[in-house]
C-alpha cells in the first residue's frame, strides 16, 4: 500500500486552489441569473482538461447542475461524495472591496461568494484534479455535485436527488462545503418560518382608545416569544446547537391618523430532533394566547406555516468517513479536528433525507457569508484543499 499522505505531498501545489477561487468569484453567479451557467461552464472545462469525466445536468433551461466522477482502477470500492453550490446571493452594498475582483489582500480572498462557497468549490476541483492522478491506487469512486439554486429553493439538489434515485448507485460518504472554518459539523438544525396575522379593530386616531392597536399587541407578543427563548436551552444538542426563534418581519397600519386593526410578523424557527416544529408552533400561539388574555380580548389572530419546514440532520460520530477525514485534518500543520455545530442549515438535510451519511466542512466562517467585503482566508481554502483530497485518496484507497 503506498503513502498516500507522502504522494499527495509531492504532488500538491499550493497556489493552484487559490487561483482557482479568485477565478470563481470573478464570475458572478448570483442565483438564477445567466452567470451560474458561467460558472458551470469554467469549472466543467477545468475538470474536462484533466481527463475527468463530466456531466451537464439541466434543472431548468439555462441552469444546470455539474457532475463529475473519477473511479478507481482497482475496481469495485466505496463512493464519496463532494457537494457544493454554484450560486450566490445578489452582490448588495456597502463594499469597498471590488465585489468581483477576486483579490487577495493579507491573506484573504474578497469578493462576493468568496467564503459561500467558491473557495470550497476551488478545493474540490483540485482535490478532483489530485485523486485523477492516482486513479491505479484507488478503489469506487470520487463524484463531485455542485447545484444551482442553493439559495433559492434548491431545484439543483432536488433534481440531482431525483435522477440519481431512478439510476441508483450507493454512495457511502458525503461532504457539503459550506463554511465552518474547517471545523466538522455533524448536521445542523431544521428551519421553517411562520406567518402571524393579529386581528384588531381600526377607528381614528383622535379616538385611539376605541380600537384596538393591531401593531401594540403584535409588541407585545414578541417579547413573550423572546422571553420563550430561555425554555429552549433544554433542548440544546452539543452537535447542532439550540432551537431558536427570531423574528425578521413585521408590517402593519395603513396612516399614522388610523387605528391599525391588522398586524402581520413572520418568525424563523431553528429546530432540534428533541423538539418537534408543531411543539414550536403551539409555543407561538400560546405566546399570542397570553397577550390577547391579559388584555381581555378575544384571540383574534391566525397563524400559518409560510416557509416549509427544512428538517434537522445529524450523523452519530461513528459512521465510517469521519474517522478518515479526523486524521486528515490532523495531518495538516496547524489544523485538529473539532466537532462544532453549523449555525445555518444547508444541503445536507436532502442529503440525509435519502440516507447518504453527510458531513458539513469548508473553509471560511459563516459569519462572512452574504455580508459586503465577504472573504476567506486563503490559508483555508489550501488547508480544504489538502483536507478533501487526503479524505478521498484514503477513503478510496483502503485505509
Amino acid at each position: 500500500m503506498p503513502d498516500l499522505k507522502s504522494l499527495l505531498d509531492n504532488e500538491f501545489d499550493l497556489f493552484e486552489p487559490i487561483h482557482l477561487a479568485q477565478n470563481l468569484v470573478r464570475i458572478s453567479s448570483v442565483s438564477r441569473t445567466r452567470g451560474e451557467s458561467d460558472l458551470a461552464r469554467y469549472i466543467a472545462n477545468y475538470l474536462i482538461d484533466h481527463q475527468i469525466r463530466v456531466e451537464w445536468q439541466e434543472v431548468e433551461e439555462g441552469r444546470a447542475n455539474i457532475i463529475a466522477e473519477i473511479d478507481g482502477g482497482r475496481g469495485e470500492g466505496p463512493c464519496l461524495l463532494l457537494n457544493g453550490h454554484l450560486d450566490t446571493v445578489p452582490v448588495g452594498t456597502g463594499w469597498t472591496m471590488p465585489p468581483l475582483g477576486g483579490q487577495v489582500v493579507d491573506n484573504y480572498l474578497y469578493g462576493r461568494g468568496s467564503c459561500d462557497m467558491k473557495g470550497s468549490l476551488a478545493a474540490m476541483m483540485y482535490t478532483a484534479k489530485i485523486v485523477s492522478l492516482f486513479t491505479p491506487n484507488l478503489f469506487g469512486k470520487l463524484k463531485l455535485v455542485f447545484v444551482v439554486d442553493e439559495e433559492q429553493d434548491n431545484l439543483g439538489i432536488k433534481k440531482w436527488i431525483e435522477i440519481w434515485q431512478k439510476n441508483w448507485e450507493p454512495i457511502d460518504f458525503a461532504v457539503v462545503g459550506e463554511p465552518t472554518g474547517l471545523n466538522i459539523s455533524l448536521g445542523h438544525r431544521g428551519v421553517a418560518a411562520f406567518r402571524v396575522t393579529i386581528k384588531g379593530k381600526s377607528c381614528h386616531a383622535g379616538i385611539a382608545h376605541r380600537g384596538i392597536n393591531a401593531i401594540y399587541i403584535a409588541s407585545e407578543i414578541l417579547q413573550v416569544i423572546k422571553e420563550k427563548q430561555n425554555e429552549f436551552d433544554q433542548y440544546g444538542d452539543d452537535d447542532i446547537g439550540k432551537p431558536a426563534l427570531s423574528v425578521g418581519k413585521i408590517q402593519g397600519g395603513t396612516s399614522p391618523n388610523v387605528v391599525p386593526d391588522l398586524c402581520f410578523f413572520e418568525v424563523d424557527v431553528r429546530t432540534v430532533p428533541g423538539l418537534s416544529l408543531d411543539e414550536i408552533k403551539s409555543l407561538i400561539c400560546d405566546s399570542v394566547k397570553k397577550v390577547f388574555e391579559i388584555h381581555n380580548l378575544p384571540s383574534t389572530f391566525e397563524i400559518e406555516q409560510s416557509i416549509p419546514h427544512l428538517p434537522p440532520v445529524k450523523i452519530p460520530r461513528d459512521v465510517p468517513g469521519i474517522d478518515i477525514l479526523s486524521r486528515s485534518i490532523s495531518d495538516i500543520p496547524g489544523e485538529m479536528p473539532i466537532f462544532a455545530p453549523f449555525p445555518a442549515s444547508c444541503e445536507a438535510a436532502f442529503l440525509d433525507q435519502v440516507d447518504i451519511p453527510t458531513v458539513i466542512i469548508g473553509p471560511g466562517r459563516i459569519e462572512e457569508a452574504h455580508t459586503a467585503n465577504e472573504f476567506v482566508s486563503i490559508t483555508q481554502i489550501v488547508a480544504a484543499s489538502r483536507i478533501y483530497s487526503l479524505l478521498a485518496l484514503r477513503f478510496l484507497g483502503g485505509e
